[in-house]
């Protein structure tokens, strides 16, 4: 078994979020995780670990689902007038599944949405953390987290790896053609890709972690486990410094 504890990150003047105060005088915030990692990879399943573990984790992709769903949503009426009624389901809602069709086969569509999306999913997990108490441990779950702001709000990130062929073995799986799944993979930036982009936004300080999820659920748990210990080794030496 093992147990979670949080430090207190350093603000080294990178525009992290991590060690904002909540008000004036008031208590630090605790730092915040990032979990990323492409389509299949297992990032779900190690933000359900930290979960367990008694992690607040905030979903992106949940947050954007509620968003859509919000009645009257400024944010589904904003993507349906950019996509058109190709991507209106029969009761009038935003058709997710149509949406997906047509930017995961389309470079330029897929940054058109993110233009959209973005900046009300940002704003969404900024409330959810401001929301949190204090001294809450929490981890935001997203795809695009680094090519987001969701970076600017994190103290450290773990990108959750695995074998092409995984993946592909996960989302069929779920129902989701080969084809299909091949075709998302290969939009999506390679982790080496993410890692220097990340480093191109926030410097070399904020702690990287890359957990590979090869293997067994009890090989990923000891794996998030050693995530954790590596996060809180780096932030002590933050301190120290």
């Amino acid at each position: 078994m093992w147990t979670l504890s949080w430090m207190q990150c350093v603000n080294e003047g990178d525009g992290g979020m991590a060690n904002d105060r909540l008000g004036a005088g008031g208590p630090r915030r605790a730092p915040v995780i990032g979990i990323t990692g492409n389509i299949g990879a297992g990032k779900s399943t190690v933000a359900r670990i930290l979960g367990e573990r008694g992690v607040r984790v905030i979903d992106a992709d949940r947050v954007v689902h509620d968003l859509y769903a919000a009645p009257d949503s400024a944010l589904a009426a904003a993507v349906i007038a950019e996509f058109g009624d190709r991507i209106v389901a029969q009761d009038g809602s935003l058709d997710r599944a149509a949406l997906g069709k047509i930017v995961f086969h389309d470079a330029a569509a897929l940054s058109r949405l993110e233009k959209i999306v973005h900046p009300a999913v940002v704003a969404a997990v900024r409330e959810a953390l401001d929301g949190a108490a204090p001294q809450t441990p929490c981890a935001v779950e997203a795809i695009k987290l680094i090519e987001s702001d969701l970076l600017t709000m994190l103290a450290a990130v773990w990108i959750v790896v695995a074998p092409a062929e995984a993946q592909l073995a996960r989302l069929s799986a779920k129902g989701m053609p080969r084809a299909e799944a091949q075709r998302r993979l290969d939009a999506q930036a390679t982790p080496e890709e993410k890692i220097a982009l990340l480093r191109r936004k926030r410097g070399a300080s904020l702690p990287v972690v890359t957990i590979e999820n090869t293997g067994t659920l009890a090989q990923l748990r000891r794996g998030v486990r050693d995530a954790w210990q590596s996060t809180q080794d780096a932030w002590s030496k933050a301190e120290e410094r």
